[in-house]
């Protein structure tokens, strides 16, 4: 008798790393996800080309197992100094506190290659542009072709094979010869497509970016850390979109998508120069009937006093002729915040004239976020892109 290597390996052993290799994958996504906010406004994602692999930070992942504790310090088993309630460990990874010279060693931390596709598939798989209709006119139409039926005759490059072998292996079985064998002409079978057509509706997306020179590195980095990911999440989703760049200071122009994340800021503010002009071009090239339109604009709100109320009565025409307007405000901490009452409030965020005056707004469809810190990109992305009922407007 001989005994293989194989055969004296248990089954389960033998699928050891295949189990070991789907359970890292896992895991790392489950880290991925748990640091989404931080992930998201990651500088290295961010300046990539949106073609490479990225390179994400992972602590590495130990497999579950037993660990003693030290003999010098045990003064017996199952007891020990202290009272409840006491610490009695700490993560040797977060290091000793102020600053100070550790003595201990880190955790060890590894580089996992993640593609700007599954990373975005993981942080927006949830999210989704709300109120999108079915337009009932122009309709986007695609054409698909698909392998979806089977012929006695067809030309040899559609063979398929995996059905030839079993229509011989059922005639063979009928005459008392179960197998594979004597193919006859009988047991062809050929793979026949058909055309499909698909109806999408037409989806149309502005984004509109202050560049204005109150806009500081820091701040132009959160807005253009948020438009980075609504792109990615627009090409992965949705098959057909069209989307307009516009930015502005005092006056506000269409450009080309690397301007619009290459562009330098200078300027003074007039917000309703990039409503007006998103306006115009809806009603121009995406007309409410045939399209669903959405607007979103950031800004640091440091706008000109005078144009607030010019922008509320834009922001209401363009609410009449789009699924969804979204105003995101980039604001700084302010030392010297009042409350109701008149009494100085400290440590808290700046709301400018121009979101206090947007803020009247009563329409469901109209959508505002703070964003405080780069932190916050993911919950600005949340807020806008989150599902929503359906209202009357």
């Amino acid at each position: 008798m001989v005994v293989t290597l194989a055969s004296t390996i248990p089954w389960d052993l033998r699928r050891r790393g295949l189990k070991d290799s789907i359970r890292h994958d896992r895991r790392i996504k489950e880290a991925l996800k748990q640091n989404l906010k931080d992930l998201i406004a990651e500088e290295a994602i961010i300046t990539s080309d949106g073609k490479k692999l990225v390179k994400i930070p992972i602590k590495y992942l130990d497999q579950y197992r037993f660990r003693f504790g030290d003999d010098r310090r045990r003064e017996g088993v199952g007891q020990g100094p202290g009272q409840v309630g006491d610490v009695i460990a700490s993560d040797p990874g977060d290091g000793p506190p102020d600053g100070m010279a550790g003595d201990q060693p880190g955790q060890e931390v590894y580089e996992a290659e993640v593609s700007l596709d599954d990373l975005t598939s993981m942080m927006l798989e949830d999210f989704a542009l709300p109120w999108l209709e079915q337009k009932e006119q122009e309709l986007v139409k695609t054409t698909s072709y698909r392998f979806d039926d089977l012929r006695k005759q067809g030309q040899l490059s559609n063979l398929d094979k995996r059905r030839t072998l079993v229509e011989n292996l059922r005639r063979n079985a009928v005459t008392g010869n179960p197998r594979v064998g004597s193919i006859s002409t009988d047991d062809l079978r050929y793979k026949v497509w058909k055309e499909h057509k698909e109806l999408h509706s037409n989806c149309a997306v502005y984004l509109l970016m202050d560049r204005s020179g109150s806009m500081t590195t820091e701040k132009k980095y959160m807005a253009k850390s948020f438009f980075f990911w609504l792109v990615r999440f627009l090409q992965l989703k949705y098959q057909h979109v069209e989307m307009v760049f516009i930015a502005h200071d005092t006056e506000a122009k269409v450009v080309p998508e690397q301007n619009f994340f290459t562009i330098s800021n200078s300027g003074g503010t007039k917000c309703s120069s990039a409503y007006e002009l998103a306006l115009d071009h809806i009603r121009k090239h995406h007309p409410k009937a045939r399209w669903n339109s959405y607007v979103f604009h950031f800004s640091d709100g440091d706008n000109y006093s005078d144009d607030n109320e010019a922008c509320k009565k834009l922001i209401l025409e363009l609410l009449e002729e789009t699924q969804m307007v979204g105003y995101g405000e980039i604001s700084e901490a302010d030392d010297r915040i009042y409350g109701r009452d008149g009494r100085m409030l400290y440590g808290g965020y700046r709301m400018s004239t121009l979101h206090q005056e947007l803020s009247a707004l009563d329409n469901p469809r109209f959508v505002t976020v703070m964003i405080h810190q780069k932190e916050d990109v993911y919950r600005g992305l949340q807020e806008f892109l989150k599902t929503r009922p359906e209202v009357a407007v």
